[in-house]
């Protein structure tokens, strides 16, 4: 069983679409909409969160277009909890459950770029030093994925500076921005065949500095 959260997002989508999975089937789960009767509907990692899949992709986020002094109390709060707490409160369990468990997390370039959301990046900072240092069993693996600006990300289009993106697209030393296809592609691999992979952050940025 493959277990993924934020499954509304691209890079979920994408992600499933890289089929087959051989003899697994996936189960979506949504932090905030709970979403797909056909699917395993929990939140995260509480109402009965699987703990015995052998592979999770965690794909949930939250970006505001505020920096944290102009948020509510309840709007950081929904901040830390979606974007670190209950991601870490979910692999917590996991892996203190399960000695096959193997996790990809999507964290972000904002970890050590930051962003206008000073929550967003603080929170997958911690998401990338604790994927660093949490401790396994042997048959254990975890990993986080930093990309950059993700061109067909849901984060990117209901941005409103798009002059600002233009910009920084033509300066980019690709010329382009990163593709969601191209993250699920590098989450499939490490989840699938390199499971000698562990606590480590791999930063898809395309050699921007």
């Amino acid at each position: 069983m493959i277990v993924i959260t934020g499954y509304t997002s691209k890079i979920a989508q994408e992600f499933e679409a890289l089929k087959p999975f051989g003899s697994h089937t996936a189960t979506m789960t949504d932090i905030r909409e709970l979403m797909r009767l056909s699917y395993h509907r929990c939140r995260v990692p509480d109402d009965g969160f699987p703990l015995d899949a052998e592979r999770y992709l965690f794909c949930q986020g939250l970006l505001r277009p505020k920096r944290m002094q102009d948020q509510t109390e309840e709007e950081r709060a929904e901040g830390f909890e979606v974007n670190l707490d209950s991601i870490i409160r979910a692999c917590d369990a996991v892996l203190a459950e399960n000695p096959i468990a193997r996790i990809c997390i999507i964290g972000s370039e904002s970890a050590y770029k930051s962003s206008f959301d000073d929550v967003y990046a603080i929170c997958k900072m911690l998401i990338h030093s604790y994927v660093e240092r949490k401790k396994l069993a042997p048959g254990q693996q975890i990993v986080a994925i930093s990309p950059s600006i993700i061109e067909d990300a849901g984060m990117t289009l209901r941005r409103k500076d798009q002059d600002t993106l233009n910009f920084r697209r033509a300066m980019h030393p690709m010329g382009r921005f990163l593709q969601s296809r191209e993250v699920a592609e590098l989450a499939h691999h490490l989840l699938f065949r390199q499971p000698y992979i562990r606590n480590t952050v791999i930063r898809m940025n395309g050699g921007l500095k």
